[in-house]
């Protein structure tokens, strides 16, 4: 007798599985004390042949060398005398209320079973994005086209990459990939082409959901699915251009102050502008603590340290741009503060590298690869409240910036939402999310 994955429960007797290994990773947690990472789990996800036929599988992290003997990814396998827990409550990479657990007595025969697919996604759509963010937080499956990919970013001691999809519906999303290598592909060959991710968490950064990859999160350029060709036709129709989705009108620095003026809760604006000055006004980089966000101090000695007040010894500290400038837009000018994301868009090299593989270590002294996003354009996104200096100075602060030769058009369209979704009741059990 073979069991169907669907029909599992937690604390059950084993009954022998025909499953397919899709995947592999490693749950992680960090030891501030020592500085390093420490492995929870060893996990795999499983797959039988039947529709919705997924479950996490665990193991002892001591066990990776006897278990990687046994199971190869894409292969096929009679497995037994495994244990069933129960799934752990928050961020599940499937909707499964059980977890097998795989010891030194587990079995595993080799089988050949054409039956079993190769993949498994669990699609999400825009309007179930939202919900998500709040417990239990089940991760997420996404696919839409790549639209723009971000150079390697330094945050704290890891290279991150941003990269930006559209959706059928024309929902613009922001994923952040944690590590370079879960994203492994060129620019070039990226954009453009549809891109799968699973396993992500969804998040908020100003009023914008994004998201973010986990320790089992994977990235796949237009995945072996049978609808692959069916979901290349609806995203050949889509507009090309960076600022799909955009949610802000392009306006003059002008119109902007006067906006903030009249209402100082609106604080998010969009415009086009033209760098002309780089102003040594204040420091052009601060270092901070990855673990609580708060200020770090150098420590001169032998071997110069950082540390943070109330986290102590800081070995890799995060390292942020904040230039001064001069933006215009025709005979429109102001001052400008640009932060570390937006620097790294216009520079396409992180503060980290800068500082630490250039050795600009000098935050009084602004090195000449600053001064090379002077004359630039690029669609800048702003704030105006930041802190007291600023206000006073009456300085706009840049968040992101795009540098485009592209024509933007004064206002967005008002005919094309933003957020368009296939029609929904609201209960996120309805919605029919693309199978594997």
């Amino acid at each position: 007798m073979m069991q169907q994955i669907l029909d599992i429960k937690p604390n059950q007797v084993p009954i022998p599985l025909h499953i397919r290994v899709i995947k592999r990773w490693k749950t992680q947690t960090t030891d501030y004390l020592k500085s390093r990472t420490i492995d929870q789990d060893l996990c795999y996800l499983f797959v039988d042949k039947h529709v919705w036929g997924a479950i996490e599988a665990t193991a002892n992290p001591n066990k990776e060398a006897y278990l990687e003997s046994k199971l190869k990814i894409g292969s096929c396998y009679k497995v037994d005398k495994y244990f069933v827990i129960k799934s752990r409550d928050n961020m599940k990479v499937v909707p499964h209320d059980a977890t097998l657990r795989l010891g030194s007595t587990t079995t595993f025969e080799s089988i050949h079973d054409n039956s079993i697919p190769t993949y498994y996604y669990n699609f999400a759509t825009y309007d179930m994005l939202a919900s998500r963010m709040a417990n239990p937080r089940p991760l997420t499956d996404y696919i839409g086209r790549v639209e723009t990919v971000s150079p390697p970013l330094r945050k704290g001691s890891k290279n991150i990459i941003k990269v930006k999809i559209q959706d059928e519906w024309k929902n613009v999303i922001e994923i952040t990939f944690w590590t370079q290598t879960m994203f492994p592909y060129e620019k070039e060959k990226a954009i453009g082409q549809l891109l799968a991710v699973t396993a992500t968490m969804v998040t908020d950064f100003q009023q914008n959901l994004q998201l973010e990859s986990t320790d089992a999160t994977t990235a796949v350029l237009n995945p072996a699915i049978p609808d692959l060709q069916s979901y290349i036709a609806k995203f050949s129709q889509l507009e090309r251009s960076e600022t799909v989705g955009q949610k802000k009108p392009v306006l003059p620095i002008s119109e902007i102050k006067a906006k903030y003026r009249q209402d100082t809760t609106q604080n998010k604006y969009v415009c086009k502008a033209t760098v002309t000055e780089i102003t040594p006004k204040r420091k052009w980089f601060y270092v901070t603590c990855p673990k609580c966000k708060g200020k770090v101090h150098l420590q001169r000695a032998e071997i110069p340290r950082f540390a943070c007040e109330d986290d102590g010894h800081v070995p890799n500290p995060s390292f942020m741009y904040c230039v001064n400038t001069i933006i215009k837009v025709e005979s429109d000018e102001a001052k400008a503060v640009f932060f570390n994301e937006a620097m790294e868009q216009m520079l396409q090299k992180s503060c980290y590298d800068m500082v630490v593989k250039d050795g600009h270590t000098d935050p009084e002294i602004i090195p000449a690869d600053i001064y090379q996003i002077r004359g630039k354009t690029a669609v800048l996104v702003i704030s105006m409240k930041q802190d007291f200096s600023m206000k006073q100075e009456n300085s706009m602060a840049v968040n992101k910036a795009s540098l485009t030769s592209a024509i933007i058009p004064a206002t967005p369209d008002s005919k094309t939402s933003t957020k368009r979704t296939p029609a929904s009741s609201g209960n996120e059990t309805t919605e029919k999310p693309a199978k594997r």
